[in-house]
């Protein structure tokens, strides 16, 4: 009979350390924020880009179980220290963290400031020949899209304000200059998202410098964000011609008292992604 008794001792052994085991389960220990931001600290003090970028994604993932979802500014100020870094793959990780849900003052000062740090390094760059600065600006484009999709969605007068700044600064394409044709459209897009009055009129103002044969890839850009937004709010656009930007003037003077002229501050973060989805960055040439 003993083996039977050893082994029913067996069972019951099991049978009563199994709550036991399944209540240490449910405990599972789930980082703060504060072990999360000296995790990040350490991870992002990296000399590897790849590793700053994990120690970005792994703070921005790991941040949405907390109470707050991630919404404080401690996880917001470490965050949009991705955009400073000198690696776009590390800047792309910040944008993709920051798309929604965070601290809104930490992400549109800190988008501000990358969003003009980015064209300053276009523009550095868009008119040479090399291969190196080549893909440099091909990829920056895309960031600096990225970006302003990522800004339209925090919906406040900060971010409309610098929307609207760069997008009437464009200048006409050029021979060896194409930055305004390669930005014009996303700056529109997410300019118009805001839908204040002030968007509308730098953008149909913009129709004058993107007009003629010359211009033709950054017409038809302007036009395309243009007639979206048109008719995503019931103001039936203009068709394209070559008249365009005639027609988009007398479409402004017929609907500006329709839009708005101020959004307001906003004081929550915004709980969906960017109603334009961000693009992947291309590869880094060499």
């Amino acid at each position: 009979m003993k083996p039977l008794f050893a082994a029913l001792a067996t069972v019951l052994t099991l049978v009563c350390a199994a709550p036991v085991r399944l209540a240490s389960a449910q405990v599972a220990v789930v980082p703060g924020e504060k072990e999360l931001l000296a995790a990040f600290k350490e991870s992002f003090d990296s000399s590897d880009p790849d590793a700053r970028a994990t120690a970005v994604t792994t703070l921005g993932d790991g941040s949405r179980g907390l109470p707050d979802k991630g919404g404080g500014k401690r996880v917001a100020q470490a965050l949009v220290k991705g955009l400073e870094d000198q690696e776009l793959e590390v800047c792309a990780a910040a944008l993709f963290q920051l798309r929604d849900g965070r601290d809104v003052d930490a992400v549109i000062g800190a988008l501000d400031a990358f969003l003009r740090e980015q064209y300053r390094q276009l523009e550095r760059r868009v008119e040479s020949s090399d291969d190196a600065a080549r893909n440099h600006v091909d990829r920056a484009t895309v960031l600096f899209e990225n970006g302003c999709h990522v800004l339209a969605n925090y919906r406040d007068d900060r971010a409309a304000a610098t929307l609207v700044d760069f997008l009437g600064g464009l200048k006409a394409d050029r021979k060896k200059n194409d930055l305004g044709s390669r930005l014009v459209g996303a700056l529109a897009t997410s300019a118009l998202e805001l839908g204040t009055l002030a968007a509308a009129e730098s953008a149909v103002a913009q129709t004058m410098t993107f007009s003629g044969a010359a211009q033709a890839a950054g017409a038809r850009k302007l036009h395309e964000a243009l007639a979206a937004f048109g008719n995503r709010t019931g103001m039936t656009p203009p068709e394209w011609s070559e008249a365009y930007t005639e027609h988009w003037h007398a479409w402004l003077e017929a609907n500006r008292n329709q839009l708005p002229k101020k959004l307001g501050r906003l004081t929550t973060p915004p709980t969906s992604e960017p109603s334009q989805p961000l693009n992947g960055l291309p590869g880094k040439n060499g």
